[in-house]
This record gives structure tokens, sequence and C-alpha cells, in this order.
């Protein structure tokens, strides 16, 4: 154990398997709202409905998450997180095999709040894991592995959905991502464990009451939530709808869209397996200035959507910044009360959807009436407003007391 510290080495390298199956997970269940984003015109089409209508599902699926990722971290703390993942992954699979028979747009909405309440499950579990497999020094660099799941999702797995949507129809699209969920499930559920991760998952046994207390009344994690809900709800009021906004203007199927926000994802993936430099930098110090960032990127995306190739620069650019922002910001949440890390990365799960659910009106309101442009520049203001936030010294002295001299810059 001390010759693997001595050269640097985390759990997460001693359990490659573990780390693939929850990268795996991660790249699944994260694919879902991703993926909705450049088929909402298919879907619309089969069930003869406006597009902005079928941009329901999104916010649908936002609420769901937004309502179980708390609720899962502040009662099941007792259940091993490796269960709480493969249970996730078996129900999300079922939501998306029924889905591929729904009939009918309402039923469909119905089945993707229950892939929703799934991935309220699985992602918050997996952060808390990989909270787990590593100490807070080189938490980023193993966070990054991780969370490269969502760039796999979005280079990877959205381009290949939104090909099979244009091919064979969306439903048997959404069809095989289910199948990817059970194979994810079968993978976590053989790969071996370490014991210290095993030992961590059940170590709170704080009540509900006083551990959902101890976190609303801890400023420093009352301040992540808040700016993580912000820029996510500013992310996702762009993401909705830079898809149909590219097809309608550049007259393009749903497979060019894909290829487009793949751009996104190469980005994010970049930055996500280079993340110890964000360790180098400092969490706090790199959160901040991917805000910065984010508040022009996403302001000036809207009139980017006409140029393919500047908007598949932008596009780059976007996940690289925003790959920056969540590699760091949920570091930080994982070690605000190292002891009730599980319901803390809960929290940051459901504040993300919390904020898309609290955008979409404003965003869907703002197209529909002002245009793709007023909805960049709202999302952008937002931005730097939460960069401002967290940029408050008190904040950062209080967030990052006693742990590594990086973050202290």
């Amino acid at each position: 154990m001390r010759a693997a510290r001595e050269r640097g080495e985390t759990t997460a390298d001693r359990y490659p398997v573990l780390v693939y199956g929850l990268t795996a997970a991660l790249a699944t269940v994260g694919a879902t709202i991703f993926a909705i984003s450049p088929l909402l015109s298919d879907i619309a089409a089969s069930f003869g409905i406006a597009p902005a209508r079928a941009g329901r599902l999104i916010g649908a699926y936002a609420l769901s998450m937004a309502i179980v990722a708390p609720t899962v971290g502040l009662l099941a703390r007792s259940l091993p997180r490796a269960r709480v993942i493969v249970a996730g992954l078996v129900l999300f699979a079922l939501a998306w095999l029924a889905a591929g028979a729904a009939s009918r747009f309402e039923v469909l909405l119905a089945l993707t709040l229950l892939a929703g309440a799934a991935t309220g499950a699985v992602i918050p579990a997996v952060y808390a894991y990989a909270g787990d497999l590593s100490t807070f020094t080189h938490r980023g660099q193993v966070m990054g592995r991780i969370v490269s799941g969502w760039s796999i999702a979005i280079v990877l797995v959205v381009p290949l959905m939104a090909v099979a949507s244009q091919a064979i129809g969306w439903q048997r699209a959404f069809t095989g991502l289910a199948v990817a969920a059970l194979a994810s499930a079968a993978l976590l559920a053989l790969a071996p464990r370490p014991s210290a991760a095993v030992a961590a998952e059940t170590a709170a046994r704080m009540p509900v009451g006083p551990s959902l207390r101890r976190v609303l009344s801890h400023r420093p994690t009352l301040v992540v939530l808040l700016v993580n809900a912000i820029d996510m709800g500013a992310f996702y009021a762009v993401y909705a709808f830079v898809g149909s906004e590219a097809r309608r203007v550049n007259d393009w199927g749903a497979a060019p869209a894909g290829f487009m926000i793949a751009a996104y994802g190469a980005g994010l993936m970049a930055v996500t397996l280079s993340a110890h430099l964000i360790d180098r930098v400092g969490k706090t110090r790199s959160a901040v200035l991917a805000l910065a960032a984010l508040g022009i990127v996403l302001a000036g995306l809207p009139w980017l959507v006409g140029a393919p190739a500047p908007l598949v620069v932008g596009a780059l650019v976007w996940g690289c910044v925003q790959g920056v922002f969540f590699t760091a910001i949920t570091a930080l949440a994982t070690e605000q009360i190292p002891e009730l890390r599980g319901v803390v990365t809960a929290m940051l799960s459901g504040s993300t959807y919390l904020g898309v659910t609290l955008f979409s009106p404003l965003a869907v309101l703002l197209y529909e009436r002002a245009g793709f442009a007023a909805v960049g520049g709202v999302a952008g203001l937002a931005c730097l407003a939460a960069c401002a936030l967290l940029a408050w010294p008190g904040f950062r002295v209080a967030a990052v007391e006693g742990v590594s001299p990086a973050d202290r810059r």
C-alpha cells in the first residue's frame, strides 16, 4: 500500500474493471438527455406533435432526476453503492425497452420520467464511488477518468443513436441504449471491489433528518450546489435547442446534428482525460475560470449555427470549458462533508436537474418569442453570475480549508 502511494497510484489504478464499469454506467445513462436533443424532430414527427412539445421530454427527465437523486442519496445510504448502480441500470434499461413500443406521446413521457428516476439513482452513486476510490489530492484525476463517461456518451453514443434513428428509427436507437445499460450492469456486478470502498459505502449511519440538516446548513456545500444548478441549467438551455436549430438553419438530418454535438464531446473528453491538470491548478480556481469562459461561449454559440465549421469549433471549445467546470465542481462536492459524501453527490445531481427544470420553461419561452440568440445570452449571463458567486472570498476559504495546497490558491 505504501509503495503504491509513493508511485502516486490510487485505488482506482488497482481496480481498472471497476473504473471501466463506472465509466460505462455514466456513459449509458448520461447519453439519454444528450441524445434526445438531436432526435426531437424525429420523435415529434412520429407522434404528430410540434418539436417544442416534444422538448417536454427533457424537462420530464430532468424533473424526475431532480426529485429522485437527493431522495435516493438520503434514504439509500445504508445500501452498497454498487448495488444501487446496478439496480438503477436495470430499471433504466426496462424503461427504454418499453419506450420502443410506446404508441402515444403521453406513454413515452411517463417512461421518460421512469428512466430519469433510474438515472437519478445511478449518477450520484457513481460520483460517490469515485470519491471512495481516491484521496482529495488525486480526486480530479480519478473523477476525470469516470466523468469521461459523459464525453464517451456524446462522442460515441449520441452520434450512433442519431445514425440509428435516421436509418431504423428512434425507437430502435433507444432499444440499443437499453442493451448497453444491461451490459454495464453486468460488468459492474462482476467487477472486484476494494474492501476500503465497500466500507466507505456504508460508513455513514446518521439518520436522514440530521444528515439533511447538516448539508443544508453547510454554507460551502450550498454554494457548490447553487453554482452547479446555475451552470447546468444554462448549459441545457442552450443544448436543448442547438441540435434542432442547426438542423433547421442548415437543413440537416439527425446524423449531421449528432456529429456536430460529438465535437462538444471531443472537447469534454480532452479535458477529462487530462484532469490531473485541474488538481495542479486548483479545483476552485479551475471552476471559476471555466464559468467565466462559459459566459462568453454560451452567448456566442447561437451566432455560429449557420456556419457549420465555426459551429463545430465552438462546440469543441464549449466541451473543453464545460469539462473543466464539471470535473472541478464534482471533485469539490465530494470533499465538502466527507462522511456524507453520498448525500452531497446525490444533491449535486439533484441540483443539476433542478437547474434544468427551472431553466427549461424560460428557455422554451425565449426560443419561441425571441429566438435562439436570446437563450444563449441569458445562459451566458447566468454563468457569469455563478462565476462571481464561486469567486466570493468567503466561500473559497471555507470550501478549501484543510485540503491540498493547490486549492488554496
